[in-house]
């Protein structure tokens, strides 16, 4: 049962959005193709732009990764490469190139394409070969100064290694040249000793023997010395040697991880003119406008619809104010040469009549357990059809076999007498002065009769008038040769309908759809609370036959079910 109750609700709800829609579904077709109109012409109105793409592959090469790590390197890289693809650095260098003084940078895009190692650069521009001419020269400009980078980045290595071996060589050189010069004067002082030590046939002094054997002393330490220098500066050469063979390799390295490892980008596809603009585009931009007319135009809708603080359902009234809604009155017509006011009395078998029937039904109802024989009719503003509603319901009344009495008990703007188009020389404000000659007027209806009193002479002090005890007293005599008392009074801008809702037995609310305001009706409402008011429901009226928020069980106002023919009545009344 509960899942029945939801479908209905969600049914309800899709059915109230519709008719919302639908009632505004003009402003929506306006806003959707004048934007769209708009749209159009201004897209129309733009210069041609063309857009020219160039894809290239990122390029990751090295001797020490399989081209698989290459590859997800490459694709790694791609976003950095995007960024410096469009540097200043880069742009300046184009439009130096190409001779362009604009900025480049808003009219160039780099995107990678997801898991891939390409790039597709696009340039944009009013001239479809300088647009392809600058998305193939940003990929020659990058590449360029990418290059120029990377030597750069080798070439400080390499210089100081350079430097390294160039003096490790000077070292090596001057150490080679001492060894030689070295071993040339051992070779010498060998000769020396080896002749010194041989044996000759020539007789010597002891003197000679002495000098000769101090000389070969001397030649042999000398030889020691040079021995020993000539090892070292041999040690010397060797590790420099050495030191230069290393310096060597790691020079040689360098290079090798120079050429191995330049990266940049490969021109896969080169950029050329394209031969249709890409902006603009007038029938998309129609459509898109279109769109954003049409989401624009059904929120503004749904936001009016949210700040209107208007009643415009039942359920606003029980949500609202917790009153029940005894009655709801469609939109009435009259005829054309006006010959009556009183719809009820002249269309007794109408749909607006059956919907009174209906509201005095349920006023019978709210009377079983405490009697309802004073009943106040108001309004929480002027033109909202309390006065109509009040004339036509005392109709009802007195068509059901009731004695009914009709009090106007607005004195400050009375309206039931031009409803009725009786006289208003002498009315309520009369009884107030005991003079009851010529205040109960009578209409007819056929066999159906009403009894009226208007509010006669205006007087200045309405309110001090109704909120007297006198006041009370004529309305317990009206009472007792009446079976109900309907009173038509002022709206509640002023204090009139307060003063009388506490002396009657029961007080009616009329609301007009869409124009009574919830927070005024709240105010009135705990204004008749305190005043301790028995208020017993709320009348909707008019229901205009266009109403989008009333459901078909509502319409039973709708032309199909109209008994006469005529232009639209007017239930404002006051």
């Amino acid at each position: 049962m509960d899942n029945i109750n939801d479908g209905n609700s969600s049914v309800e709800l899709i059915t109230r959005y519709a008719r919302i829609l639908w009632h505004w579904v003009w402003l929506v077709a306006l806003s959707t193709a004048f934007i769209a109109g708009m749209a159009f012409f201004l897209s129309n109105r733009q210069k041609p732009v063309y857009q020219a793409s160039a894809m290239v592959m990122i390029n990751i090469s090295t001797s020490s990764q399989d081209p698989y790590t290459s590859a997800y390197l490459a694709s790694t890289f791609a976003a950095s490469y995007s960024d410096i693809m469009i540097s200043r650095t880069v742009m300046e260098a184009v439009g130096q190139r190409l001779g362009l003084s604009e900025d480049l940078s808003k009219s160039v895009t780099v995107k990678p394409i997801t898991n891939s190692q390409l790039l597709i650069v696009t340039a944009t521009n009013n001239n479809p070969e300088r647009a392809a001419l600058i998305a193939n020269t940003v990929v020659e400009v990058f590449n360029e100064q990418d290059k120029a980078g990377q030597v750069a980045r080798f070439a400080e290595s390499k210089q100081n290694l350079k430097s390294q071996m160039d003096a490790l060589n000077q070292q090596i050189q001057s150490t080679s040249a001492k060894l030689a010069i070295l071993g040339q004067e051992i070779q010498e002082n060998n000769t020396t000793l080896a002749a010194l030590q041989t044996p000759d046939e020539v007789e010597r002094t002891q003197a000679e023997l002495i000098q000769r054997a101090s000389l070969i002393q001397e030649i042999q330490t000398t030889l020691q010395s040079q021995v020993g220098e000539q090892a070292q500066l041999q040690v010397l050469l060797q590790n420099d040697q050495n030191s230069y063979a290393t310096l060597e390799g790691s020079y040689e390295s360098i290079r090798f991880a120079e050429a191995e490892s330049t990266s940049g980008v490969l021109l896969k596809d080169a950029a050329i003119p394209p031969t249709e603009p890409s902006q603009p585009k007038p029938v998309r931009s129609a459509l898109l406008g279109g769109f954003v007319g049409l989401f624009l135009s059904v929120g503004s809708i749904f936001l009016i619809e949210y700040l209107d603080d208007t009643f415009k359902t039942p359920e606003d009234i029980s949500r609202v104010l917790k009153l029940p809604v005894v009655g709801m009155i469609g939109e009435m017509e009259h005829t054309k040469d006006g010959s009556s006011t009183v719809y009820v009395g002249e269309h007794p078998r109408s749909t607006i009549a059956e919907a009174f029937r209906l509201l005095r039904a349920n006023l019978e109802f709210a009377s079983v357990d405490q009697p309802l024989r004073t009943l106040l009719i108001t309004s929480v503003g002027p033109e909202e059809g309390k006065t109509t509603s009040a004339v036509n319901l005392a109709v009802i009344f007195a068509q059901g076999g009731k004695r009914v009495l009709l009090v106007d008990s607005d004195l400050r703007r009375p309206g039931i007498h031009k409803l009725l188009n009786i006289q208003n020389w002498s009315g309520l404000s009369d009884l107030f002065l005991g003079n009851t000659s010529g205040v109960l007027k009578s209409c007819a209806w056929g066999e159906t009769k009403l009894s009226v009193i208007p509010s006669g002479p205006l007087p200045p002090n309405p309110s001090e008038l109704l909120g007297s005890g006198k006041f009370k007293q004529i309305l317990d005599k009206l009472a007792e040769n009446a079976d109900i008392v309907i009173l038509d009074s002022a709206p509640s801008i002023v204090s009139d309908p307060i003063i009388i809702s506490s002396k009657v037995d029961g007080v009616l609310l009329v609301i007009k759809p869409g124009s009574t305001k919830m927070g005024a009706a709240q105010v009135l409402l705990e204004q008749f609370k305190r005043s301790g008011a028995r208020v017993i429901g709320v009348i909707l009226n008019p229901i205009p036959r266009n109403f989008y928020r009333y459901n078909s069980k509502y319409e039973y106002y709708s032309k199909k079910y109209q008994t006469s023919k005529g232009e639209p009545y007017s239930s404002k009344g006051g």
